[in-house]
């Protein structure tokens, strides 16, 4: 049977590894295969090397990465040492996994690891390939070319080696976080061909960087510096074609350049290009994205190809305005984040990554300070697509040493920002050590491997320079109410909370009365591990976090939402929060009335505390005895009063029964192990109030394509309700399919939830990509002799016919008209964009202006004409354009609206484009498409100056609803 299930999984994954790349992708050499699944795994003494390719390590445990080694409670099983982590979890952790690996001549392999605690050694088929122990929460690859037996089963072993090293940073310092261990991210391995783009953190000019030199409201300038490396035993010819890609997968832009590249050397190839059309900002409010794929030719042939995504968006610092992004201020108000979670420590998959992420984005938070170390790939991927500016440092905390410890931190430092650089999200680099202030070392690296983002201090007001330094921010730590620097520009990198929420609006509030400062940054998003010498209720995990251990929201998260939310919101709070007769309610109402029982309590505003004033909404106090009633608070706004959001909570009883719950259900678990879902049982009482006090302990049980984490640990076996809840991991079986989850705990009522999986694709190449639509985009400058052309467009030449032709393509595009054609000659221009292009052109005195397009492929096309008029003869610019199509689809006759201006003046058009109409067209692939132009004022012509024409895919056309 074993035999049977591992032919049948086989199958399964080599389907998958032939998942072919959507279209637009070029077939080369690159491979990027997440090999996560199916490793083994065990301790072994310091000295012991189970590296041998014959190795016995049938009694070692099968796990998949990412991997704890050491499942925990959540009272870190009441160890008794302190920060300083000498000992706890400071093992050898050896991973086996063996592999089928093919390669050409021509082709090279890579293992590359997101993150190993704490040094990593690789070895291939019994052979040593390199150890990196410079740090463990950096990105990293080795070489294994040389290593491998192509077409053959190979064994691969790393030796996760967590021991206590003074020379690799945190240690030796005392951290207030866990030092966890184990292979904790995704493993990779990586084909190229021998002529290829090397990884961006070998070197300062390795790998893609993406800039954006010039961000403006309506266009901007990106650069794209890319380094190919020759590793053939002869010169290259290399060509390298970058495209530029919209959100919609359309090519906006292609640059290309070439370049001999010699034996054994690197070529930076630098490629810049303006964007104009279809030009977007990034912002928290509007997070778009777009993609550089540069693919490598050698002889012509595609062998390589790289993707990135980046965003236009600008930073910058002014004297009395603060933080200026994208040209307007910015406020950052967010939270600290650690990266562990509660038993699985720092091996969490990219999909929690995720999670934890939107969580953020729903609450409201746009800032995020990646403490005290560099965090996942997939973290600030996540906040790259949904909008949340970041500030991530250096793997330190307080202490530091001059020599190897800081050489080798900075070398951290310098393969972060390498990594990360292209990412939008990312705002500010920590250039200083926590409570120590700015780092002279760690500035310079910084600002030398992008001197395009901000550096921050990491200061306290107790300990070191009470100023920025060399770097651009003091970032600061104020849990009460310490001085602003002079002179410098602040943010508050941590400051204090209270469960309902009034220290946070304090904080808040307070740095905002100052232009200089630039945002507030709680601390903490979530609760977290840590370490005490002698350990006590909750003393080994913090109990402050806007959500709990187990990513819980608290009362406070919910004001987090009322002050951001853009839609109407009101809650209440828990009764965790309610002493002193106070209900605490947070909306984004002018006014909130409450009702008990349906009786009117109150109608508030809200609180009147100088001490919030800077905030946008400040928390409603209702003072009210509450004992068993059921609230309901209404968000009351304009002036009538009218309630546009209500929330209703009665206080909590007895428990009763258990309700199973999944965060983000629509985000699946993915089959065979790697990844986790987050099963929650709430208990809750006969109304269906959460029971935040309960002290329950509840069994969870599975049936199907899923199991729950470590449910033979005593544990989870009976997890304890934690703030009312019990959450488990659900991790899939190998196979895709239904699994149901039974919560169980004594005479609670039971629950039942079930869940579908999807299958486990490891070639991430396919799976991440989405398709590119690389059509021409034709700009034509329709003119006669003796014209100005417009710059970045074709000229279509007519002379003086009364009808002509051009091709574009294969189609064929025809001008006539019924009085004849008529040409307007000079070279002097017109004010505004496009302006060549619109100061001359055809038109018609009388009738319609026809274009006629034949060979048109079968399709959705998107053409758009300009129609800027002359003072020709005493006629004005028209009213409006009447516009008759005629496509595959039917005849369609309309006035256009495309411009929001009306008449003008020939002589006075202002700073603008020449009148557009816009067409979406769909041909037949036979019958040729007409369009007919006519003005609606009999005085005035109709004018042809140029058209823009490209063809719209499905996918467009179905998200513009065209």
């Amino acid at each position: 049977m074993k035999k049977i299930f591992s032919l049948i999984f086989t199958v399964l994954l080599a389907y998958h590894l032939q998942a072919q790349l959507p279209a637009g992708y070029p077939k080369t050499n690159r491979v990027k295969e997440n090999i996560n699944l199916d490793w083994k795994f065990s301790k072994m003494l310091k000295g012991e090397k189970p590296s041998e390719e014959n190795f016995d390590d049938r009694a070692w445990e099968k796990v998949n990465l990412p991997h704890n080694p050491d499942p925990l409670a959540l009272d870190l099983d009441s160890v008794t040492e302190h920060w300083r982590q000498e000992t706890f979890l400071r093992d050898q952790n050896w991973y086996r996994k063996k592999m089928r690996i093919d390669l050409t001549e021509n082709e090279k392999a890579f293992i590359e690891f997101e993150g190993v605690h704490n040094a990593t050694e690789l070895y291939v088929n019994g052979n040593f390939v390199g150890r990196f122990a410079v740090n463990g929460y950096v990105s990293h690859h080795f070489d294994i070319t040389d290593f491998v037996k192509s077409g053959e089963v190979n064994t691969i072993v790393v030796n996760a080696d967590n021991s206590y090293d003074p020379m690799i940073a945190p240690d030796p310092d005392e951290t207030d976080y866990v030092k966890w261990a184990g292979i904790y991210r995704d493993v990779y391995l990586v084909k190229t061909n021998r002529l290829h783009v090397n990884f961006n953190w070998e070197d300062a000019f390795a790998g893609v960087h993406i800039t954006t030199p010039t961000v403006k409201k309506r266009n901007g300038t990106v650069s794209v510096r890319t380094t190919v490396v020759n590793e053939y035993s002869e010169a290259s010819d290399c060509r390298i074609e970058t495209m530029i890609v919209d959100a919609d997968g359309a090519v906006v832009k292609k640059m290309t350049a070439r370049s001999n590249v010699g034996q054994g050397q690197h070529k930076v190839f630098r490629q810049t290009t303006d964007i104009v059309d279809n030009y977007h900002l990034w912002s928290p409010d509007h997070p778009y994205l777009y993609r550089a794929v540069s693919v490598v030719y050698l002889n012509d042939k595609p062998v390589d190809f790289i993707e990135n995504t980046f965003g236009f968006r600008s930073i910058e610092l002014v004297d009395g305005q603060g933080l200026l992004l994208n040209g307007e201020p910015f406020f950052m108000i967010g939270i600290n984040r650690h990266q562990n979670y509660p038993h699985i420590g720092d091996a969490v998959p990219n999909s929690m990554h995720f999670e934890a992420a939107l969580a953020y984005k729903k609450a409201g938070v746009n800032a995020i300070r990646l403490s005290h170390y560099p965090q996942d790939n997939a973290f600030i991927e996540a906040c790259d697509k949904l909008g949340i500016v970041l500030y991530e440092e250096p793997s330190t905390w307080i202490l530091w040493d001059q020599g190897e410890w800081m050489d080798k931190l900075e070398q951290s430092m310098r393969m972060m920002v390498r990594n990360h650089r292209n990412h939008p999200s990312i705002i500010i680099w920590g250039a200083g050590i926590n409570h120590r202030g700015p780092v002279p070392q760690l500035n310079s690296a910084a600002k030398e491997e992008d001197p395009f983002r901000l550096t921050a201090s990491a200061s306290s007001p107790w300990c070191g320079v009470k100023n920025a330094g060399g770097a651009d921010i003091y970032a600061t730590m104020d849990y009460r109410r310490t001085d602003w620097p002079e002179g410098d520009f602040c943010l508050v990198m941590e400051h204090g909370e209270s469960n309902d929420g009034l220290a946070q609006q304090f904080h808040i509030s307070r740095y905002k009365k100052r232009k200089n400062n630039i945002g507030a940054l709680l601390w903490v998003g979530a609760d977290y591990n840590r370490l005490r010498p002698n350990p006590k209720e909750h003393d080994m995990y913090t109990e402050y976090g806007m959500q709990t251990i187990y990513r819980v929201p608290r009362p406070a998260y919910y004001w987090y939402q009322s002050e951001n939310s853009k839609v109407p919101f009101v809650h209440i709070a828990d009764e965790s929060v309610y002493k002193n007769e106070k209900i605490h309610v947070y909306s984004n109402a002018p006014k909130v009335a409450l009702y008990a029982n349906d009786k009117l309590v109150a109608i508030q505003s809200a609180d009147n505390d100088p001490l919030r004033i800077m905030n946008k909404f400040p928390s409603f106090t209702f003072r009210y005895q509450w004992t068993n009633e059921k609230l309901t608070a209404k968000a009351l706004y304009e002036y009538e009063n009218i309630p546009l959001a209500t929330h209703t909570r009665t206080k909590a009883g007895e428990p009763y029964a258990l309700k199973l719950a999944v965060d983000n259900p629509s985000l699946q678990l993915t089959a065979g192990g790697s990844d986790l879902k987050m099963i929650r049982a709430y208990v809750v009482d006969k109304n269906g109030e959460v029971v935040i006090n309960a002290d329950n302990k509840v069994h969870f049980e599975t049936k199907g394509a899923g199991t729950v984490v470590y449910e033979k640990e005593a544990f989870v076996e009976n997890m304890q309700v934690y703030h009312g809840v019990a959450t488990v991991y659900l991790s899939g079986t190998a196979k895709a399919g239904e699994v149901e989850i039974k919560a169980t705990s004594g005479k609670l009522k039971s629950a039942t939830i079930e869940l579908t999986t999807v299958p486990f694709i490891a070639d991430e190449l396919a799976k991440n990509a989405q398709p590119i639509y690389d059509n021409p985009i034709y700009k034509i400058d329709i003119q006669t002799e003796g014209q100005l052309s417009q710059f970045g467009w074709e000229v279509a030449n007519g002379g003086d016919s009364d009808a002509f032709t051009f091709q574009l393509g294969e189609s064929t595009f025809s001008v006539t008209a019924d009085e004849g054609l008529k040409w307007r000659k000079g070279t002097y221009t017109i004010l505004g964009d496009l302006a060549f292009m619109g100061c001359d052109g055809v038109y018609t005195d009388a009738g319609d202006l026809k274009l006629t397009i034949t060979g048109l492929s079968k399709g959705k096309y998107e053409l758009k004409t300009y129609h800027h008029s002359f003072e020709n003869r005493n006629k004005l610019f028209p009213y409006n354009m009447a516009v008759t199509r005629r496509d595959a689809r039917d005849v369609f006759s309309y006035i256009s609206d495309d411009e929001p201006v009306g008449i003008f003046n020939a002589k006075d058009i202002g700073e603008r484009k020449p009148i557009s109409v816009t067409n979406i067209i769909e041909s037949n692939g036979t019958d040729p498409v007409e369009i007919y132009f006519r003005t609606d004022k009999e005085s005035a012509a109709t004018w042809l100056n140029g058209l823009e024409f490209k063809r719209v895919h499905n996918s467009i056309v179905e998200k513009r609803g065209i």
